[in-house]
């Protein structure tokens, strides 16, 4: 209580403001107190008639309690006069002190004390720049400390996941399912309802559809090479081709070509040349991607897909009226609307920046009218 009374006492007269009478209250304080220096009552009484009526006032007012605490609230609360009549003053003639003050006893009074009070300032402020130190020392301590929990943390979480950059993935929970699917796909396929689930959570990046596919392509290939099951041959071609790796199949189908296929087995037949075209297409050798389409359109002249084969290679080649001509007899055979609009955006967005720009003319005046385009 004492305390608060006494920051509250000080506080009436900002020492900046009122250098004097902030020195008057601050030995008033010691003299009520006795803390610090001993304030003699005859010094501050002198002192408080030479300030004026106002101060000669307040310290009878303050003398007359019997306790420190009601001492201090008498300062205080009639200090409060003393302050408005101060505040009037400085206002009016820029100056703290009455005509009536003697400011040279007030200057003798505060003389004897002023050593003891310099060196308690000096103290005060050698306490707050202590205080300050140690505050900032505790904060520095608190903020390593927090620095050191964090790294921690972040130590833990790191070693707790696992990164697959050459699928663009990172920051994989270890032993989860994405984890053990990843690792899986590095070096063998996984399901379509493995890969569905990755795609369900977010994880399906083109690199990791298309290690989906090259694994599955590794798988199709080495059956058709150690079972002689030649639609494998067809399955490894399609998924090579999804994997955008070509060579091994290319290799492969030039070497079975023509496909010696008992005459009983035209559908099979059709299938590997359409794959062998589709292969030859992907690596830009429209002239015998054309003649395989052909050939496999001879062998099943109802099969829509030699039809397809060659509607995309005739328009990535600029011979649109051909490529739509194609195209229309896939639909005759039962290609979808859905399928086509899809194999129309494959070859375009396929195309160099020249073909695109004929090949959007050519869909636009045709009638085709995609969002795309």
């Amino acid at each position: 209580m004492v305390n608060k009374q006494i920051a509250q006492a000080q506080l009436l007269f900002p020492k900046l403001q009122y250098p004097l009478l902030s020195t008057y209250i601050d030995l008033f304080v010691k003299y009520i107190t006795q803390h610090d220096i001993c304030v003699l009552e005859s010094d501050l009484e002198i002192m408080s008639i030479a300030l004026g009526q106002t101060t000669r006032q307040l310290f009878r007012a303050v003398n007359s309690k019997e306790n420190v605490a009601d001492k201090l609230e008498s300062l205080i609360c009639d200090g409060l006069k003393l302050k408005v009549e101060t505040k009037r003053r400085l206002t009016t003639s820029q100056t703290e002190l009455s005509k009536e003050a003697n400011k040279d006893v007030v200057d003798v009074v505060i003389s004897h004390y002023q050593s003891k009070l310099d060196e308690i300032e000096a103290l005060k402020r050698q306490e707050i720049l202590e205080r300050k130190a140690k505050v900032l020392s505790e904060a520095k301590a608190k903020a390593e400390m927090l620095q050191n929990q964090l790294r921690k943390k972040a130590e833990a979480f790191k070693a707790s996941r696992v990164d697959f950059e050459d699928f663009e993935v990172r920051n994989i929970q270890k032993n989860s399912r994405v984890d053990k699917l990843l690792t899986q796909l590095r070096k063998n396929a996984i399901t379509p309802e493995e890969l569905k689930w990755l795609d369900s959570v977010g994880f399906s990046t083109e690199l990791v559809v298309q290690k989906y596919h090259l694994q599955l392509a590794h798988v199709h290939f080495q059956n058709w090479k150690q079972k002689s099951l030649p639609w494998e041959l067809v399955n490894a071609s399609a998924a090579y081709r999804k994997a955008e790796v070509l060579t091994k199949i290319k290799k492969a189908l030039d070497e079975s070509y023509p496909f010696n296929i008992p005459k009983n087995e035209k559908k099979l037949k059709s299938a590997l040349l359409t794959t062998y075209g589709g292969v030859c297409r992907d690596l830009k050798d429209y002239v015998n991607s054309i003649k395989l389409g052909l050939e496999a359109h001879k062998v099943t002249p109802l099969n829509f897909r030699p039809c397809t084969l060659l509607g995309a290679v005739y328009l990535s080649t600029g011979e649109f009226d051909l490529g739509h001509e194609w195209y229309g007899k896939a639909k005759e055979r039962g290609f979808s609307q859905d399928a086509y609009d899809n194999d129309i955006k494959s070859v375009y967005f396929r195309a160099s920046e020249e073909m695109k720009n004929r090949l959007k003319q050519n869909l636009i005046a045709t009638g085709h009218k995609y969002k795309w385009l």
